[in-house]
């Protein structure tokens, strides 16, 4: 697949992806556009089975609309991007901003999964990949064929313009639940995306949140309460069918649902 030109991120797929995409799913109404959290460190993105992945918080900028369904996909808006890059043994950063991704929704309207293809990265040799998010980035969802209740122009307008602006301010500048949100997240990736990771991976993960903690820069408050999840999630799922992950995730759900709570009333005040 061509190179995308940085002007033109709409769509993040092929015209015959997106064509089998509306096809195939049923008539509804668009999903809620989503806000996705800038990041003040950098993310792993973890390549397995031929897909690399990496997982982001997001918001919801709709209140009035439907929670995305697991895998409902999502583009770009506007001219902000994800930072993806990579870092070769040579200690070389490799921008791979061109690179076509999927982005779906992960866990309703908290967060999203980032994937592309790992052969993508062949030519560029082994690399460390990670993704850094700007402020202000927002995604819509993909437009989908008989859509009852479509996002028009004026609404993605709306919703990444002032609303996003709202958001920015009372959620992606918290600086408690946010930045403990991301030091989740930083765990959250480092585990395999399926399954129930091993005694030696659920170690080497816990002890990577604790230096990445330390290093963060964050305020006390946030890191005593990333930690503390971690602690929790990392001794009740020693044993049982709840994994490190699927415990993570749903903490982390909860600190970012306070948050668009906490935004969605403030819309509302202002009204």
């Amino acid at each position: 697949m061509a190179p995308l030109n940085k002007k033109l991120r709409f769509p993040l797929f092929t015209a015959a992806s997106l064509a089998g995409a509306m096809a195939a799913l049923p008539a509804l109404a668009a999903p809620q556009i989503l806000a996705v959290a800038a990041t003040d460190l950098k993310l792993p993105v973890i390549c397995d089975a031929g897909e690399c992945t990496v997982e982001l918080t997001t918001i919801c900028l709709q209140e009035h609309r439907a929670s995305p369904n697991i895998g409902a996909g999502y583009y770009v808006h506007g001219e902000k991007f994800f930072d993806l890059k990579g870092r070769n043994a040579a200690g070389q950063e490799i921008s791979l901003a061109h690179l076509p991704l999927e982005i779906t929704a992960t866990r309703g309207h908290n967060a999203v999964r980032l994937a592309f293809r790992e052969s993508q990265l062949t030519k560029y040799g082994p690399l460390e990949v990670s993704i850094s998010v700007p402020e202000n980035l927002s995604l819509v969802p993909l437009p989908v064929a008989g859509d009852v209740k479509p996002q028009t122009e004026e609404d993605i307008l709306l919703a990444t313009g002032p609303l996003r602006a709202a958001a920015t301010q009372l959620v992606d500048l918290d600086s408690n639940k946010r930045d403990a949100a991301e030091l989740i997240s930083q765990a959250i990736n480092r585990l395999p995306w399926r399954g129930r990771a091993s005694d030696a991976e659920r170690a080497t993960v816990r002890a990577t949140h604790q230096e990445i903690t330390e290093s963060s820069g964050f305020a006390s408050g946030a890191k005593d309460n990333a930690g503390a999840v971690v602690k929790e999630c990392y001794d009740r799922t020693i044993a049982g069918s709840l994994s490190f992950r699927g415990c993570l995730g749903s903490w982390h759900d909860r600190m970012i649902g306070k948050l668009n709570t906490k935004y969605w009333k403030s819309l509302n005040a202002g009204s």
